[in-house]
C-alpha cells in the first residue's frame, strides 16, 4: 500500500465508514477502497462538487470546505483536501456523524501534506 492508501485505510477503520475516494477537480480518481465503479463515483462526485461549489459562490457565501449527504442508508460526506482535490466518505454509521465530521476533515489536512495532493 501506497502512503495515500495506508491513510485512507486507517480512516476507514477508526471511523467504521463503509468506503471512500479521493479525486481532483476533474473528477479523476486518485484512489478508492471498497467501493466498485470508482471511476464512475468519482466523476459524479466531482459534477456533484461542482455544482455546489458555484451554488455557494452564487450566493456569496464562501468557498465549499464540507458536503454532508444523507440518505436512507447512510451518509456521504465530501471534504476538500488542497487545491481541487477532494476525498469523499460513506458511512452507514449515522450515529457518530459528528466523528465522521470532524475526521474527514483531519484527514484532508493530513492528506494536504502529501505531495502529489498538494
Amino acid at each position: 500500500m501506497n502512503e495515500i492508501t495506508t491513510i485512507l485505510n486507517d480512516f476507514l477503520i477508526d471511523t467504521k465508514s463503509t468506503a471512500a475516494l479521493i479525486l481532483n477537480g476533474k473528477g479523476k480518481l486518485i484512489t478508492s477502497l471498497h467501493i466498485d465503479y470508482g471511476d464512475s463515483i468519482a466523476a459524479m462526485s466531482a459534477a456533484i462538487l461542482s455544482m455546489s461549489e458555484k451554488f455557494l459562490a452564487d450566493l456569496e457565501k464562501g468557498t465549499l470546505k464540507q458536503l454532508y449527504l444523507k440518505s436512507s442508508e447512510g451518509v456521504v460526506i465530501g471534504n476538500k483536501i488542497s487545491g481541487s482535490n477532494f476525498i469523499v466518505a460513506f458511512s452507514r454509521e449515522g450515529s457518530n456523524l459528528a466523528l465522521l465530521l470532524r475526521s474527514t476533515e483531519e484527514i484532508s489536512v493530513e492528506l494536504s501534506k502529501n505531495s502529489l495532493l498538494k
